[in-house]
């Protein structure tokens, strides 16, 4: 029994190590069926990813759009993405006009609620560097998503978020 538990002990740390990287699907979906926007983001490891994006509106047949994101980069200064992690935290209460953020935000508000901090960020160099990050956070509640992208937000800021959107993904 005990020549069994080094090497076990070895697959569980092998086993966690990866569940903190980018390997692998995570998706989120925004909106309602018929009129939503899926994300999924496809990792074969931490550097060669595909986004699919699969918009589903009323009279139109949903077409995925899958990016390759074949330059991610771990990121060296996590600093905007904590200022944004931040303020999302301070200003959870608000309530952002654009349906999509709102529901963005819906979804992190127990997240956001745990006092998380951003423990890891991957540069998805989409369509240019620090457009678009995804990052893990610690101090999440259980049953959080394991990863969080967050996409700058198109205007100067909105209530809730300030330089990017969270959105929450999930492992599927």
């Amino acid at each position: 029994m005990r020549r069994l538990l080094f090497p076990l002990l070895l697959l569980a740390a092998a086993a966690q190590a990866g569940a903190s990287g980018l390997a692998g699907d995570h998706q989120t979906s925004i909106g309602q069926p018929g009129n939503s926007l899926q994300l999924r983001l496809s990792c074969r490891d931490d550097a060669h990813c595909a986004l699919i994006t699969t918009f589903d509106a009323p009279g139109a047949p949903s077409q995925p759009q899958r990016q390759p994101l074949d330059q991610v980069r771990p990121l060296a200064d996590i600093g905007e993405a904590a200022a944004a992690l931040r303020y999302a935290r301070e200003h959870r209460a608000e309530r952002p006009a654009e349906a999509d953020l709102a529901e963005a935000q819906d979804k992190l508000r127990a997240v956001l609620a745990a006092q998380p901090a951003i423990a890891r960020c991957w540069d998805l160099n989409s369509p240019q560097a620090g457009y678009m990050l995804a990052c893990t956070l610690s101090g999440l509640p259980a049953g959080a998503a394991p990863l969080y992208l967050f996409s700058t937000l198109q205007t100067d800021g909105a209530a809730g978020f300030q330089r990017y959107a969270i959105y929450p993904l999930s492992r599927r």
